[in-house]
């Protein structure tokens, strides 16, 4: 069997020879030499990422390295997709949720939560998904996945040694909850995952069309209201049987916990404050805008949420942020959106992507349902085997001319093919939450296999129908309404 370093060298490998090949051979009809590289690029990059042949950021460098080589864009007008506006809303959003968990105000938040949920299994796990869903529409939901751990992982263990409980009775489907939760609440706003920020990205930069928090908002939650109950259910009474009894160990556990946590500290205060002004901010931009003729946009003000972190005192020569706490924030995302959004700008320039979508014609006469709803299917099942970022990097631009290419708003297949791949439950490599809760040793693949390929299916008829009808309600459009910007 394959280990991973041998998986690793094989991709590595294999993607330089696949590239080889773009750059020795001539283009087919009706593709430039430019196009034929950028494809080449685009397959070097997605290699390397399935089989993380290097640090999977490590590949959002190489366009800035092969680009200016091989003449599609020179350096300065590359690097631009590195300090996209979208890269440094992301940027401002890591920043506050590192000072959240410096100061400690996530473990306030989730124990105020699970307070309030009940003390049966059934209901902490219940408990669990909302906080950390709740935590993670705001918070990258790698981030609250690894808050969330600690608190689990103290859970079971009290629960486990004083009931003798089997892992099956709370900690995997616990464990699994979490990371559930955190993917999709991750997709329900636009800042909760790389792969939404990703696609928004895309549009901004390549089309020129700007995707609000608020219009992300009003599509994502609601199918984060109908999917959390249905996760839960089929943790908790499918996949596995999990007691609706109450606990009496799971009671001392949370209440040993807030005796622990305090009262709240001035610099959690703080934080909090800024957190809510900066979410405050983000959903009310667009009326602030009209009201005060100002000119706010989601990226001002996520760094201006993470800057007032950096001014305001906390204590003697203390601030609410410094310059330690910043700099544990995932970098690598960065590189990695902005090397995302830097090849979907090369696809549609060179008319890789207008030579793909040419094969849509194929597909024109399919009723529009089963199209998005195998467009969906697609991109979960091969976030599986992929970086959830690296696959809507990859085909939101393919997907995007496929649309035009059947006369169809591409709307209706990149922002649902885009909240699938946070829905991709059945392996570690997923998305960053499976693999967190994953590394916690608890859970094993057949686990995850087990409680994942189900609720897999129901995500693509889920997310395929609900966001049909969301996008017709939130942009007031058709599948057949044609926008100004893809013209």
């Amino acid at each position: 069997m394959l280990n991973k370093e041998s998986v690793s060298m094989f991709g590595l490998i294999f993607g330089i020879f696949i590239f080889s090949l773009f750059i020795i051979t001539e283009p087919p009809l009706a593709l430039n030499n430019i196009a034929w590289v950028t494809a080449g690029i685009g397959l070097l990059m997605t290699i390397w990422w399935v089989t993380e042949a290097i640090p999977i950021y490590a590949t959002g460098l190489i366009p800035l390295i092969l680009f200016p080589i091989f003449d599609i864009y020179d350096l300065k007008s590359i690097s631009v997709a590195y300090a996209h506006p979208l890269v440094l809303l992301f940027l401002g959003g890591f920043i506050i949720a590192a000072a959240m968990e410096s100061c400690g105000l996530h473990k306030r938040i989730a124990l105020n939560i699970l307070s309030l949920s009940g003390l049966s299994p059934s209901k902490i796990i219940a408990g669990f998904m909302l906080t950390t869903a709740s935590i993670s529409m705001w918070v990258s939901n790698t981030a609250s996945t690894i808050m969330m751990l600690p608190i689990a992982l103290s859970v079971i263990t009290i629960f486990s040694k004083e009931t003798n409980a089997k892992n099956e009775e709370l900690a995997i489907p616990l464990l699994l909850a979490i990371a559930y939760s955190a993917s999709v609440g991750g997709a329900s706003t636009l800042i909760g995952t790389p792969t939404n920020i990703m696609l928004a990205g895309i549009l901004s930069d390549t089309y020129n069309y700007e995707i609000s928090f608020i219009d992300w908002l009003l599509i994502g939650l609601p199918i984060l209201i109908f999917l959390l109950p249905i996760i839960w259910f089929f943790l908790t009474n499918i996949s596995f049987k999990v007691s609706n009894k109450t606990s009496d160990a799971l009671e001392k556990t949370i209440t040993n916990m807030n005796k622990e946590i305090g009262k709240p500290s001035f610099a959690e205060k703080v934080v909090a404050a800024v957190f809510f002004l900066t979410a405050f901010l983000w959903i009310l931009r667009r009326t602030l805008n009209e009201i005060f003729n100002l000119n706010l946009n989601d990226t001002s003000i996520s760094l201006f949420g993470a800057l007032l972190l950096f001014l305001i005192p906390t204590g003697k020569n203390i601030r609410a942020c410094n310059w330690q706490v910043a700099n544990k924030i995932p970098w690598g995302v960065l590189l990695l959106v902005g090397g995302g959004i830097a090849l979907s700008k090369a696809f549609n320039s060179s008319g890789l992507a207008t030579w793909i979508g040419s094969f849509s014609h194929f597909f024109i006469n399919y009723e529009f349902y089963i199209l998005i709803i195998l467009a969906v299917g697609l991109i979960i099942f091969l976030t599986e085997l992929n970086s959830n970022t690296a696959t809507i990097a990859t085909f939101a631009p393919i997907l995007i001319i496929f649309a035009i290419g059947i006369n169809h708003n591409p709307l209706f297949y990149v922002i649902p093919a885009t909240i699938a791949a946070s829905c991709a439950f059945m392996l570690p490599i997923a998305t960053p939450p499976n693999a967190v809760i994953f590394g916690s040793g608890k859970i094993k693949i057949s686990d995850m296999l087990r409680a994942g390929f189900l609720l897999n299916i129901i995500s693509i008829f889920a997310i395929s129908i609900a966001s049909s009808f969301l996008i017709k309600l939130v942009f007031d459009i058709d599948i057949h309404s044609l926008p100004n910007w893809i013209k």
